[in-house]
């Protein structure tokens, strides 16, 4: 039979908000991420973002490079993300390239299936937004100097 793990808050660095270079825009921690823990495939974390940035930038789940990190998907990697506080709005491209919206805020929670079109979470209110994250698979992060 498996133990608990525990992961303290104290053991789990922070990072920057993928692409975004001001420090004070927010952070993210992978909590429940290797090499704190090795998981059958899920995964958690959670995120501070400030009005006028996002969560993560523009993306798409197959793979993502920026500034200071990498990060690889699994081809059926699925995302929830929790609005825990603040507000702002997911936006998605459609087939078309159009820009669609909708705003989200405490207590809602977003579903990307495997797949999901173009998006980001963007902070568009006056106080910060905190977000619960977790999916299946775990995707591969390599923090680039």
């Amino acid at each position: 039979m498996a133990e608990i793990k525990i992961i303290r808050s104290k053991d789990v660095c922070q990072a920057p908000l993928p692409g975004v270079k001001n420090a004070a825009a927010g952070w993210i921690k992978r909590v429940v991420y290797p090499p704190h823990v090795f998981t059958n495939g899920s995964f958690l974390g959670v995120a501070e973002c400030m009005p006028g940035y996002s969560i993560h930038r523009w993306h798409t789940h197959t793979q993502d490079q920026a500034d200071g990190y990498e990060v690889i998907y699994p081809p059926n990697f699925e995302e929830i993300y929790y609005i825990v506080s603040g507000h702002g709005v997911i936006q998605w491209k459609t087939a078309e390239g159009n820009i669609k919206e909708e705003e989200v805020g405490p207590g809602d929670a977003l579903f990307m299936p495997a797949g999901v079109v173009e998006h980001q979470l963007f902070n568009n209110g006056k106080e910060k937004i905190i977000v619960i994250f977790c999916g299946y698979p775990t995707p591969k992060v390599t923090l680039v100097p």
